[in-house]
């Protein structure tokens, strides 16, 4: 397999050989999922959609078709996806009377309900969610998982009374955000408010989580808007209030990209033999690999499935490799698979009542007894920390920071960089050049341009 070193040509052979997904699927941006990604996923969906369940959020799930009149209500929204929107045009020959548009997001159709749904103060807070796929028609060069026309993600949208609820809704957004990203993918991330010209369409401003990959690039994983009530005075999301007013609501809307997270996770924490999961995302935990010799055959694999009954019932996820081949390559299939904890069971461990485990992360091998397995609950929080700490350590060390536009030049694309910046648009645009502005920082810095003084920015060449 080739060395992580070259990033690119290691991504894309990780995603075939680990049965992550299938590009080949004759139209381009658009990907099979195959169990080891889809498996990943859903153990993302559901920590996520448990957690805002438990905020108050109703799951729901709307139609893929948003008819043309509803999608271009507000103009700046529909202004920001004109050049991504896939239109339906005909129902076999018959041409439609409206073109419909596939999803690029939701927030015109599910406002559009909104106004339905909402009548009085005591409707809100409204806080929605569903898990589905969304359209674009990328026009850059496409990445599997990255960048693409058909993607997986959770959009979630709220109404309020006014802004102060719209911007706890957002702080509990944020909360949840990083116990999915930091908690259950062991990422880190930079959270930051875009610039201006950054913002989601039609949003007062927007929050988004980058992390960088170990190429120095920065992927956007999840984002999270506030609307104000740029949309609720669009599409007439109106609620009576206590003294019989009636007002228009504020909104949020947010989400993160499955398949983004996703390659994040096997990017970040991958190595030379392959994938590296944090254990509660692995859709086998622990695989059993017994050492059979024909005279012992019985044995070993007797006390194998002893072994995996107890594994199993604690909870865990746990595969038995009794299949034909060499136990080195069995070794090699589930290392490159990222199985968080190996267990070898040879003639030597069953008459010790005992088991072998190899960890994943550190290749660190221990023998555990039989009646000792309920270690492996510790093993796994052991091997989560660390992958943790490591994903950070990494992180923290592609940040940096530039006094001038050669230093910028020699920089830009390798983590996240600090650059002064004086305010202004012709300065911006010539900072854009070498990478992209991600936020704004309250630190002061001079700007590399113009040399008049200003906030500093954080920069970052982006997928």
């Amino acid at each position: 397999m080739t060395e992580k070193s070259n990033f690119s040509q290691w991504y894309h052979e990780i995603l075939e050989n680990a049965e992550v997904i299938d590009q080949r699927y004759p139209v381009q941006g658009m990907l099979v999922y195959r169990r080891w990604g889809l498996s990943i996923i859903r153990a993302m969906q559901n920590e996520l959609e448990g957690m805002l369940e438990a905020s108050g959020h109703e799951p729901i799930l709307m139609p893929v078709l948003i008819p043309e009149d509803v999608l271009g209500k507000e103009t700046k929204h529909i202004a920001g996806f004109e050049e991504e929107v896939f239109w339906v045009t005909h129902a076999g020959k018959n041409e439609l009377e409206r073109k419909l548009s596939l999803r690029p997001t939701s927030e015109t159709s599910i406002y559009e309900m909104f106004s339905l749904w909402i009548r009085a103060h005591t409707d809100l807070p409204l806080k929605v969610h569903q898990s589905c796929a969304v359209y674009r028609y990328e026009t850059k060069h496409t990445r599997p998982l990255m960048r693409g026309r058909e993607f997986l993600w959770n959009e979630g949208h709220s109404a309020h009374v006014d802004a102060v609820d719209t911007e706890k809704n957002i702080a509990d957004i944020k909360e949840i955000y990083t116990r999915l990203i930091s908690g259950l993918l062991c990422l880190p991330f930079n959270l930051s408010i875009r610039p201006e010209w950054d913002r989601f369409p039609g949003a007062v401003y927007t929050c988004a989580f980058d992390t960088i990959m170990p190429d120095g690039k920065t992927l956007q994983i999840a984002t999270v808007h506030n609307l104000g009530q740029t949309f609720s005075k669009v599409f007439g999301i109106k609620f009576e209030d206590e003294k019989g007013r009636h007002e228009h609501v504020f909104q949020a809307s947010y989400g993160p990209s499955f398949g983004r997270l996703l390659a994040a996770a096997i990017s970040i924490h991958g190595d030379d033999n392959g994938l590296v999961l944090p254990p509660r995302i692995a859709p086998v935990q622990a695989v059993i690999v017994p050492i059979i010799f024909k005279e012992s055959e019985g044995i070993v694999m007797a006390f194998a499935e002893r072994v995996a009954d107890k594994l199993r019932g604690m909870g865990i996820r746990v595969y038995t490799d009794a299949g034909d081949g060499r136990p080195g390559a069995k070794f090699y299939r589930w290392e490159m698979k990222g199985v968080p904890l190996r267990i070898e069971i040879g003639p030597r461990d069953v008459e010790k009542n005992a088991v072998m485990a190899v960890r994943r992360d550190t290749g660190e091998k221990q023998s555990l007894s039989f009646d000792k397995i309920d270690d492996v609950r510790g093993i796994f929080t052991e091997i989560e920390n660390n992958i943790r700490k490591s994903a950070k350590e990494k992180f923290d060390a592609m940040a940096g920071s530039a006094k001038g536009l050669e230093e910028l030049k020699s920089k830009a694309g390798y983590g996240i960089i600090s650059v002064g910046w004086c305010g202004g648009k012709s300065c911006a645009e010539k900072i854009e050049e070498f990478a992209d502005i991600l936020s704004v920082e309250e630190k002061q810095g001079v700007c590399p341009v113009c040399g008049k003084k200003g906030n500093s920015v954080k920069m970052g060449k982006s997928y």
